[in-house]
Formats: C-alpha cells, structure tokens, sequence
C-alpha cells in the first residue's frame, strides 16, 4: 500500500523524529510512504539524516518551508509556550500537494510498534480527521474556551487521520486560524485546543490502541469500548506516545517503555545522542514510576482483568 504521512520538526527534536521515522519504516516495510516534513530553517545535516533514514528503506521524503505569516498572531500559554511550528499543522490543507487527500499526522514524541495500514481504510466521507479520545477539558473555565457540551468528547491532535478533500471543500484553514488567534485569558492546549473547537462532532473516533500514552497501562472506562480495546491498549498497542509531562524517554533516568524509543534511535543510525539530565529526585521519583509500572504490568499480564 502507498500512503502519505505528515510530521513538523526542529534540529533540537531530530534525535526524536529520527527514532520515531525509524520505527515506523521498519515496522511498515512493505508499504511505500511518502513523508512530508514542515520545517523552518532546518539544517542541511538534520535534512541529510532524515533523507538517508527514508531512502534505506526505500520511501520518499519531501521538505516544506513553512511561511509562518499566517501564524502571525495565535495564542500561547504563558507556562510551558510551544514554538510556533505546534501550529504548522493547522496548515496542512494548503501547504501539501492538491493531489494528497488524506494524510497521517504523527508527533515525533511517539513510537509505532505494528502496521498503520488499517487507518487508511477508514472511509472519513463527512468526517475531517480520525483521532483517539483525549480527556480533557481540564476546567469549566476550558470547556467554555472550546463551546462544549459536559459530555462532549475530545481527541488528541498527535495522532490523527487528515481528510484533506474535506479541508479544502469547506475551507478550514481561515476557521483555524481565526480561533487560534482568539484573544484568551488562558491558552491551555495550543492547537488541540483548536481543532477540538473547530470540529466538534465532525472527527472519527479511533480505538485506544491509536494512542497508546506511555505510562498509562489501562484505558479509561468507556462505555463503548470493548475489551479486546483495553488488551490491545495495554499489550498490543500501534504506537507508544510518550506525550505525559515529566515522563520522557530521552532523560537520563528510568521511564516507562523507554527501552522501544532506544531500540530505534539506536537502528536510526543518529549519532552524537544526548540524554536530557534530570535532577536526583527527579530520577528517584521516575525510578519508582517506572517500577510501579512495570509491576502493574506483569500483574495485569498474569491477571488478564483489562
């Protein structure tokens, strides 16, 4: 199968995007993908690695120069403000090619552990992306931002399914923009937050296993989830987002599922690695995350009560 997938990244993150490219070429061998990288200022050399990473196996890459001018002006939170490139993706419409008409969006903080040919089955039609659930708002103040009802549900913009042809027919972009630049007294979500807003009641709900959260071994309860869902979530995942705050695995410490982003970036080829530096009491609190994790694991395992 041939399909399009769709990343953003800096020089500062090609040591994750790297291990992340890697694992989903070698978990996806007998699929052709064209990757599509948005970028600003991207090294010759953060290029190069990433060029010589697709042609081992065979796929093709294409770089985007991202124009930020119509960015000019969207929201950030005052803790913890991502770069402007958390936006790029609100772009997607009019930066890729007319003839790409759906596309897999993937952070670089993740790793694909199967085949993601299935998701290109779904047929979106009416639908303008595919997404795992996400949960939040955080607070009423939150949910009143985004206009929901109290049982809305809500998706995680890491992961999604673009339908492109439905961006375009309904002209998405001016509607994205326009929201991300709505004055807020607080920005909690960047561009999730916008794309929540925006299409509410118009995503496609994926299973759990689409968004596996790397130290979270149950999905939460959700009426309509099977349990073949929650087995798949815990041991069959597609892919191990490690999206959770404080719980990286390129720190110098221990961390949950840590050992598949080094088993990547070790067969990515990507040299001069750097392991962020923790404080002791930050690696002894992840040391005994990591060991409680693990435990909960193994009885999970043993028990089977997903």
């Amino acid at each position: 199968m041939k399909f399009d997938v769709v990343i953003n990244t800096d020089d500062k993150y090609l040591q994750h995007c790297m291990a992340m490219l890697c694992s989903l070429y070698e978990n996806n061998a007998v699929h052709e993908i064209t990757l599509h990288v948005l970028q600003k200022h991207l090294s010759d050399e953060s290029k190069e690695y990433i060029e010589g990473l697709t042609s081992k196996y065979q796929n093709h890459v294409f770089f985007y120069e991202m124009d930020e001018t119509p960015l000019q002006g969207v929201q950030f939170r005052k803790n913890r403000p991502l770069s402007m490139a958390a936006y790029y993706r609100l772009l997607l419409s009019s930066v890729l090619p007319q003839e790409v008409d759906k596309v897999l969006y993937l952070d670089c903080d993740i790793i694909v552990l199967r085949d993601i040919s299935e998701i290109f089955c779904i047929e979106l039609d009416d639908y303008a992306l595919a997404a795992s659930i996400d949960y939040f708002p955080y607070s009423q103040q939150h949910r009143l931002q985004l206009h929901m009802e109290a049982d809305e549900r809500t998706f995680c913009s890491g992961v999604m399914l673009v339908n492109l042809n439905y961006w375009r027919n309904h002209n998405v972009e001016s509607g994205l923009l326009e929201y991300a630049k709505r004055k807020r007294n607080v920005v909690y979500l960047h561009d999730q937050d916008v794309l929540n807003y925006y299409f509410k009641k118009k995503w496609f709900l994926l299973p759990p296993k689409w968004n596996r959260t790397a130290n979270k071994l149950r999905a939460q309860r959700l009426q309509w989830c099977k349990k073949f869902d929650y087995k798949e979530y815990a041991f069959e995942p597609i892919l191990i987002h490690y999206a959770s705050v404080g719980i990286k695995p390129w720190y110098n410490a221990p961390v949950p599922e840590r050992r598949s982003y080094e088993e990547y970036l070790q067969k990515s080829g990507f040299r001069n690695i750097v392991y962020e530096k923790k404080s002791l009491i930050d690696i002894v609190s992840l040391f005994f995350i990591t060991a409680n994790y693990e435990f909960k694991k193994l009885i999970l395992y043993i028990t089977k009560c997903y």
